[in-house]
């Protein structure tokens, strides 16, 4: 258009001055002007495409341009499929007219915005209309806002319909406008529609314009003849109706045109009730075709970017009302076309400044209509644009805009450890910044995922979302798996998330810490576990995009995550134990400086922020991107709060062989979690294990694994049995290397009792093998040698302290003292000596503490643990009693000089023993209550030794330590598990029948508390009974203030009462009868209490039990009255008494 304009204003000059008007007609005007209605393609789609009134029509068919796209554009939207072909558009689909000619949107059909300008594409790409709008809660009377889509506020009444003639039903709005989430940009945003007096000044100025040519062209025919002659003849008579019919024709021709286009869609009218904003925010790195867009968010807004009543929305969907009317459509393009040639024709036979009028009217109007859609979208509108790279690196708008929407700085999940008294607390019914972002970002996740009831394209590849599905199911499964073992977490579980959140404000940046719960519901009928991903979602997506826009270094590659819960647990030694024990598989933890993690919010950085080269803290690298470390953290964070509902981990524990010649630590329970998340694509098991194994060691729910484990053990002896020395060496060298505290010194221990057994019971091989690992043990701590041979370098004196030193110090004495006098005793290890010598073995054993009574007793228990530990047991002979007061000295020696290795060889050899003599099982654990060690006791225990073992008497240790009155030792064994009511043995007496027995009171209640029950069952001697036989009055009375039975039926069917009665102990009497005992309970022979002080003529005990109200009338099983045996008796007191109290 602008090349015509060009070459025809080029072209007047000459023609005026040559002031032929014939030649001019010939060349230019009478051949080109008229034809130039027929082009103007893509001035009048886009014309067609944005008309949406009558007025519009109007000004198309007012000195139109572009009769022929005109017509074609009929026929494409609404013609037949003969119209079509005879246009060549036979197979064209009505989506690409659509696309072209029409303002509408539909099921394949969309709008996109194209850096500043609107693309119509085919297809549903994805891109979100939002509506945000004030609400008022009826509860709170405060103002808050709320998110949905258009549809939603039409639900709530936030926007109504202006009735221009299509009236919408609400309630059947899905059905009759499918199309309400797909976004019209072109009409509500792409153009800045001016006011509608533009469109009228348009009208008439066309309507001027047209009418004008049309007065000319008569004043030129009837008015002028002479002076506009054509080829110096008057004009022809047919020229001028010709020219004002056709024109008319194409006016109502090219009406009809743009009025059919207009009518093929149908516009509705919307307005907010309330203030509102509208939102369009459309995804990066789309691919559509073969275009590819970019990300965008535009906004419709009142002034200041406030909420206002004053927007409008326009929504144009396809209407069929024009489909099959082949009648209209025939008339309207033979008008149109007929218009045009009449119109040629009539032009052709004028006088040529007629044509170029006409043609001037056209070109003005082109130039108006263009004018009236010049108002465009400026590229700036896009509030992406400084954060497109970012947000479409991972594909973040929705996290920016939630940003955008709640004027948010940053958003940081805090570490697990982070202290709660820290965080803001709220009244209930306030929200929280933190909660609000989270909140609309939940409703941003809802509005594009899959859940959506609309036609909107589901974001369901966007990274975040894959991730947080992934982090969902990890921990839905992990509950399904925890629930499965047993663990009551009730119907409703919730874990909480620390955040610190920032955000923008009149007074400057605001920062708050504050706690989110996310919660999982157990239900259905398989009682599955279950939450809402969008949740994870959103707080994973608000992070992640918080940490990119606050450092772009994030999106490089080289993560590493801390081994730990914190720094401070990243740089202790026991982290790095239980690393190499339970975590390490293929990736060494190596040691950097702890600026590479710079906040405390998150357990990974960056190995490029390594700027220095302190070893502070251990990390592991990874190949994970940064969503998915951060939704391990997530995870960890959920672990940390579930395994709050276990007591312990249980499931089986061992240690299994792994590659080159090493071990892997297992877990059963462990091992579910691990394929749990492995299943769930949220890591590798490695990755599994540094989520799990930290935060159960937090929790102090990490399974005991030492090399006196039961499974440990068996896997050990199997070893031995087939004398695969070095591998039984291999595996406790394994466990001693990565254990700590308690588990390293066992283990330790152990591997020192192996390298006795091995020199002892081996084979030459074995023997040979015990003593090499016994000189590793003599020179240096394996452990701490064995980090030093690590390829990832540690600080100087990892794992060499010198408490550490010193304890091996201690511990390599006390081996070597053991394997000299193995080697004297020995012959064939003679051979030994020397290089024994050369490390400086000794040969006796200091000591601080004799024990015994007499000068002699602690060299006698020297040997005893000489013989015990330095002979096999063919060399120790067992023809003296065992155990006997020796083996008591030994123990009592080892204990009190602090010779814990002597002691733990001595005792695992008394349980490898007590098979064949039980009494040592028993006596160990009388030795080791007698010497109030804990430590003992344990070691008895994880060596499967029963606390309550009998000896030959058939005393457990616990009635052992009862007889001899020694209330610490009771309370130890108590203490480490002893049964307080006895284990059913062949001793028919119990704990608490044997201390009441003997009246030892403090034994009595410290049972009690324990929980022993007064009414045992198990012996026909209650403890009532028993202490009441031997006169303990204080303990009956404490028996009985704990509920104890007063008349409990004893041998022949005695009760206490009867006892007294039968011995004559008064005091007795009166105490059970002063607690309720039955005064006239009957024996097994009929005899009450008062028959019996009859019979043995107990005058005194006669006349308490008379005083006390005994029935004196009752009969035995002869049919005998109390006064009838008195009457027998030898003697008369009783008798006298009786009568004394009225019986006959």
């Amino acid at each position: 258009m602008q090349g015509i304009l060009l070459c025809l204003s080029l072209l007047v000059p000459f023609v005026l001055a040559d002031d032929n008007w014939d030649n001019f007609t010939n060349n230019l005007a009478t051949d080109l002007a008229p034809l130039i209605t027929l082009f103007g393609e893509r001035l009048t789609k886009q014309f067609l495409s944005e008309s949406i009134s009558l007025l519009d029509n109007i000004i198309f068919a007012l000195s139109p341009l572009g009769v022929l796209t005109a017509v074609v554009s009929v026929i494409r939207v609404c013609g037949s499929s003969s119209l079509r072909a005879f246009i060549g558009r036979a197979q064209e689909g009505p989506s690409e007219a659509e696309s072209e000619l029409l303002p509408c949107v539909s099921e394949s059909t969309a709008e996109l915005f194209n850096d500043g300008g609107i693309s119509r594409v085919f297809g549903r790409p994805k891109i979100v209309e939002v509506i945000v709008w004030q609400h008022d809660d009826p509860v709170t009377k405060k103002s808050t806002s709320r998110i949905g889509t258009l549809r939603n506020a039409l639900c709530e009444g936030a926007w109504t319909q202006v009735d221009k003639g299509t009236e919408l039903s609400v309630e059947k709005m899905h059905d009759e406008l499918p199309e309400l989430e797909i976004p019209n940009l072109s009409l509500n945003k792409g153009i800045k529609r001016r006011g509608q007096g533009w469109f009228y000044c348009a009208a008439i100025l066309g309507t001027a314009l047209q009418l004008g040519v049309m007065i000319y062209a008569a004043l030129t025919v009837f008015v002028y003849p002479e002076t506009f002659k054509k080829d110096g003849k008057a004009v022809a008579g047919y020229a001028f109706p010709f020219y004002i019919i056709g024109t008319t024709f194409l006016f109502v021709g090219m009406f009809f045109c743009a009025f059919i286009i207009e009518r093929s869609s149908r516009e509705y009218y919307f307005k907010p009730e309330r203030a509102s904003k509208i939102y369009w925010l459309q995804p990066g790195n789309q691919n559509v075709g073969d275009q590819v867009f970019k990300s965008f968010l535009a906004t419709k807004e009142g002034t200041g970017g406030k909420m206002t009543k004053k927007l409008q929305y326009i929504k144009s969907t396809r209407d069929s009302q024009f489909e099959g009317q082949y009648t209209q459509i025939y008339l309207t393009l033979i008008f149109t076309m007929l218009g045009f040639i009449v119109q040629f024709v009539g032009l052709r036979g004028l006088h040529a400044s007629v044509i170029l009028a006409q043609l001037g009217s056209t070109f003005v109007m082109a130039i108006i209509r263009t004018c009236l859609r010049t108002e465009r979208m400026a590229p700036s509108e896009n509030k992406l644009v400084e954060k497109r790279e970012i947000t479409s690196y991972k594909r973040q708008e929705l996290d920016f805009f939630t940003f955008y929407l709640e004027n948010v700085e940053s958003f940081h999940l805090l570490s697990p450890l982070h202290n709660s008294s820290d965080l803001s607390t709220r009244q209930p019914g306030t929200s929280s910044l933190a909660k609000k972002l989270i909140r609309t970002r939940i409703r941003l996740a809802e509005l594009t995922s899959s859940q959506n009831r609309g036609l909107s394209v589901p974001w369901d590849d966007i990274p975040i979302r894959q991730t947080a599905q992934n982090l969902a199911e990890t921990i839905e499964k992990t509950m399904d798996v925890m629930s499965g073992w047993g663990v009551e977490f009730g119907r409703v579980f919730k874990f909480t998330l620390p955040f610190e959140c920032n955000a923008h404000s009149r007074q400057g940046s605001e920062s708050s810490s504050e706690i989110y719960s996310i919660c999982l519901l157990q239900g259905g009928d398989t009682l599955r576990w279950r939450m809402d991903a969008n949740e994870l979602e959103a707080v994973l997506g608000l992070w992640i995009w918080s940490l990119y826009k606050s450092d772009p270094d994030w999106c490089q590659p080289g993560l590493s995550r801390l081994v730990g819960l914190s720094k401070l647990d990243a740089s202790k030694e026991e982290t790095d134990l239980y690393f190499y024990k339970w975590i390490f598989r293929q990736t060494e933890a190596t040691m950097v400086s702890s600026q590479m993690v710079q906040s405390s919010s998150q357990l990974f950085g960056l190995h490029s922020k390594v700027v220095s080269d302190d070893m502070d803290i251990l990390v592991v690298n990874t190949v994970n991107d940064l969503e998915t470390m951060a939704a391990q953290d997530i995870y960890i964070h959920f672990l940390r709060e579930a395994f709050t509902f276990m007591k312990e981990l249980g499931g089986e524990v061992d240690v299994i062989p792994g590659p080159h010649q090493s071990f892997l630590a297992s877990s059963s329970h462990v091992d579910e979690l691990v394929r749990s998340f492995e299943e769930c694509s949220l890591g590798s098991r490695e990755d599994a294990l540094m989520c799990i194994i930290p935060t159960l060691k937090f929790r102090g729910l990490l399974p005991d694994l030492a090399a006196d484990s039961i499974n440990i053990r068996v896997r050990t002896e199997k070893y031995v049995e087939n004398n695969q020395w070095q591998c039984a060496f291999l595996l406790i060298r394994w466990l001693c290397q990565r254990s700590d505290t308690s588990e390293f010194e066992r283990s330790v221990y152990e591997l020192g009792y192996l390298c006795r057994r091995a020199m002892l019971e081996g084979d030459e091989d074995g023997r040979a093998e015990g003593f090499k690992q016994t000189c590793d043990l003599l020179r240096s701590d394996i452990r701490a040698h064995f980090f030093e041979k690590q390829r990832c370098q540690r600080p100087r004196y990892w794992m060499n302290s010198q408490t550490c030193q010193d304890w091996w110090a201690t511990f390599s004495k006390q081996l070597g003292w053991i394997v000299w006098r193995i080697s004297v005793h020995t012959a064939s290890l003679h051979w030994v000596q020397p290089r024994l010598e050369i490390l400086n073995v000794p040969r006796t054993l200091p000591q601080s503490t004799n024990v015994g009574s007499s000068a002699g007793d602690s060299e006698r228990g020297i040997q005893a643990l000489e013989q015990w530990l330095t002979y096999t047991d063919d060399d120790v002979g067992f023809d003296r009693e065992l155990p006997a007061y020796d083996d008591q000295l030994g123990y009592e020696w080892a204990w009190h000089n602090g010779y814990t290795v002597l002691l733990y060889f001595f005792l695992v050899r008394w349980t490898e023993l007590s098979a064949k003599i039980p009494s040592l099982g028993h006596k160990a654990y009388v030795f080791s209550a007698s010497n109030h060690s804990d430590w003992a006791m344990e070691v008895l225990h994880r060596h499967d030794i029963d606390i309550d073992t009998e000896d030959i008497r058939s005393y457990s240790p616990l009635v052992d330590r009862i007889f001899v009155r020694d209330l610490a030792a009771v309370k130890k064994l108590l203490d480490h598990g002893a049964a307080v009511n006895g284990n059913g043995g062949r001793n028919m007496m119990g704990p608490l029948e044997v201390a009441a027995g003997e009246g030892y009171d403090e034994i009595v209640e410290l049972l009690l508390r324990y929980g022993a029950s007064v009414e045992s069952g198990r012996i026909t001697f209650s403890a009532l009974y028993l202490a009441s036989n031997s006169d303990k009055f204080d303990t009956v009375r404490l028996l009985l203030s704990h509920g104890a039975n007063i008349d409990p039926i004893g041998p022949r069917g005695v009760t206490p009462l009867i006892s007294a009665v039968m011995d004559g102990r008064v005091q007795m009497i009166d105490l059970l009868l002063q607690n309720g005992a039955n005064i006239n309970f009957a024996d097994s022979d009929g005899h009450t209490s008062v028959m019996l002080a009859a019979k043995f003529s107990n005058v005194d005990t006669l006349r308490l039990l008379l005083a006390k109200g005994a029935n004196t009338k009752l009969r035995d099983s002869s049919g005998l009255t109390a006064l009838d045996i008195a009457k027998k008796s030898t003697s008369t007191k009783a008798r006298e008494a009786l009568e004394a109290a009225g019986c006959t």
